[in-house]
């Protein structure tokens, strides 16, 4: 008669084996991905270049991320009513019934103010310049932008949409 003892040697047996078995994959996978050509490879590649250096706050340098944004008079919703409020839907434009989107880079200067005004994706000449004079007319911000608690200069980038109805 057998007792249960004898039939757990084999099943432990078994056991042991495809432990063993799967740690000798585990060593072959992970021996695969080193090989003499891989080191001579990365030898050959140069370094990557430095970071440029960043911008110390009190310089004339424009930011594009700044700790504290630029305030404009009731925030994001009064850029837009100003914009809709300022736009004069260009003439050859309307009879041609042209449309579409104006994407304007223009900076919030230290003090304010708004310059440099620039189309970055244009639609159509006049309604460029149309996006761009509304844009330059702008009144200053009531807050400028801030980086590491000082005032500093800030790119800002708005969408103007022209749409006829």
């Amino acid at each position: 008669m057998k007792t249960k003892n004898q039939f757990r040697v084999p099943a432990n047996l078994k056991l042991l084996m495809v432990l063993l078995v799967v740690a000798t994959a585990i060593v072959a996978i992970s021996s695969c991905g080193k090989n003499k050509n891989s080191d001579a490879l990365t030898e050959l590649l140069p370094p990557p270049p430095p970071p440029p250096p960043s911008a110390t706050p009190g310089t004339d340098e424009v930011y594009t991320k700044v700790d504290e944004l630029p305030v404009f008079k009731d925030g994001d919703l009064g850029i837009m009513k100003f914009i809709k409020d300022s736009i004069k839907y260009p003439k050859d434009a309307k009879e041609n019934n042209i449309q579409g989107k104006v994407v304007v880079r223009f900076i919030v200067e230290k003090d304010g103010s708004v310059s440099n005004a620039e189309v970055i994706k244009g639609t159509n000449p006049s309604l460029d310049a149309e996006a761009v004079r509304v844009v330059s007319s702008m009144p200053k911000f009531e807050k400028p932008g801030k980086q590491a608690g000082e005032i500093v200069r800030v790119s800002y980038v708005i969408p103007i949409t022209f749409a006829l109805k």
